[in-house]
């Protein structure tokens, strides 16, 4: 026998016995290949879903995050930001836009008003405009709603002069009870109460309408000017109100009852809206009305004095833009041109400059406080000036003077003048202990919407 022959069919160096084909060590099937592939990716897709999820829940909670951060910042933070300090007393920015708010409202309703009389009366667009726009407190009004910063700077100024007249009141021991806010409610809308033992009087004479009337408020001067001056004022046209007037339509005849319920209705309905408009509470439109009377009360303090007659001058004057144009004037009449033609020409004052200046007999008291003084204390018939006011450069020319009685209407005018002049004075005294943050020209609302913007 060859050795080749003699050699076994095991190969070398593997002597271990073979399993049978499909067993394990243990005789376990051994994982496939493609099952392995087929769990590794399942695997991977159920952590891909994982972090998906992970990621959803996290971009969920950021976004709650920040919304519930930007509504802490504007319900919380931003709306108890200081805009105004006065004798540390604060105004927050919410304080602040609600009063803007009512002030756009009112000021709404007076023009709404006044559009309406004048439309009865058959007055044109364009002649409306050029009227408001040549009388104040209109012009002015027109400005405020249609130039945010200028509403915002004037409620500013408003309630730092209702802060300072709380302070002062308070130091004075004034105050004043619920029926003196009831009477400047009442004299908001234009109503008298019936008397409650004339029932039979009120029953035959009592006619009711108690719409707002047309009061300037609080940070529109008192003192009148010596006339109506022209002010520019944007475009507009007037478009039906956003919130039309609340009128009762006007009865013949109504009992007491009847006149005090038609009133209640009105005023219910007014009050409504402004809180729907505005933001305001009903305490905070007392307020509005308690400051009204409690400013009077000061003024009756401050002006106690005010006697019952006042120097009326008959005086005239010419009005213009700068102090050099008021030289030229005064140079011109000096030199002999006619006072009545510089005026006609040259006065921006058209009222009284079509007819020559002339302002005839006036209280002294009717006029701003530089003019006022200026006519008290000229010599007759000299010219004088330039007196500067609000208004320009007036030159003026007093023709006579003389003490006379003043009527109830004058007094009254006689103390808005003499706490006017009083209360600037007294917050040119008080600006140490006033301090505004700008912050507030971010925060001016534009609404209620206006017949003018």
């Amino acid at each position: 026998m060859s050795k080749r022959s003699q050699t076994t069919a095991i190969p070398k160096g593997n002597t271990k016995p073979v399993s049978p084909e499909g067993s394990g060590p243990e005789g376990k099937q051994p994982t496939p290949k493609l099952r392995q592939e087929y769990r590794s990716r399942a695997e991977r897709e159920h952590e891909i879903q994982r972090w998906v999820i992970l990621g959803t829940i996290a971009a969920v909670a950021i976004v709650v995050i920040l919304l519930a951060i930007t509504f802490i910042f504007d319900q919380v933070i931003t709306p108890n930001q200081v805009v105004l300090s006065v004798d540390g007393q604060n105004v927050n920015i919410s304080q602040f836009q609600r009063r803007v708010r009512l002030e756009r409202y009112m000021r709404n309703q007076q023009l709404t008003q006044v559009v309406q009389t004048y439309t009865s009366f058959g007055y044109t667009e364009q002649q409306l405009v050029q009227t408001l726009q040549s009388q104040e407190p209109y012009a002015t009004w027109i400005k405020e709603i249609q130039v945010s910063d200028q509403m915002g700077l004037a409620v500013i100024d408003t309630l730092i002069e209702e802060q300072l007249i709380r302070n002062e009141a308070k130091a004075r021991g004034i105050t004043v009870s619920q029926a003196d806010i009831d009477k400047q409610i009442n004299q908001y809308f234009g109503y008298e109460p019936p008397v409650a033992d004339a029932e039979a009087t009120a029953e035959a004479t009592a006619t009711v309408t108690p719409t707002p009337t047309i009061t300037p408020t609080p940070y529109v001067s008192p003192t009148p000017s010596p006339v109506p001056t022209a002010t520019s004022t944007p475009e507009f046209t007037a478009t039906p109100s956003a919130t039309p007037l609340a009128t009762l339509p006007p009865t013949a005849t109504l009992t007491s009852d009847e006149t005090v319920k038609a009133f209640q209705d009105t005023k219910d309905s007014v009050f409504r809206t402004i809180r729907q408009q505005t933001g305001m509470s009903d305490a905070d439109i007392n307020s509005y009305f308690e400051l009204q009377a409690l400013r009077i009360a000061l003024q009756d303090a401050i002006a106690a004095d005010v006697t019952t007659t006042g120097p009326f001058v008959d005086a005239r004057h010419i009005l213009v833009a700068t102090e050099e144009e008021a030289q030229d004037v005064i140079n011109a009449i000096n030199a002999g041109e006619s006072f009545a033609d510089l005026a006609k020409s040259v006065s921006t004052d058209t009222g009284s400059g079509a007819s020559g200046g002339e302002l005839g007999w006036s209280p002294a008291t009717n006029y701003v406080k530089e003019f006022q003084e200026a006519v008290k204390t000229a010599e007759i018939d000299a010219i004088v000036g330039p007196v500067k006011t609000q208004f320009g450069y007036h030159i003026i020319q007093v023709r006579a003077r003389e003490d006379r009685e003043l009527t109830q209407d004058q007094i009254d005018n006689a103390k808005a003048g003499a706490f006017s002049t009083w209360l600037e004075e007294y917050k040119e005294s008080k600006q140490g202990v006033t301090t505004t943050n700008s912050i507030w020209a971010n925060y001016v609302p534009t609404t209620p919407q206006t017949i003018f913007g």
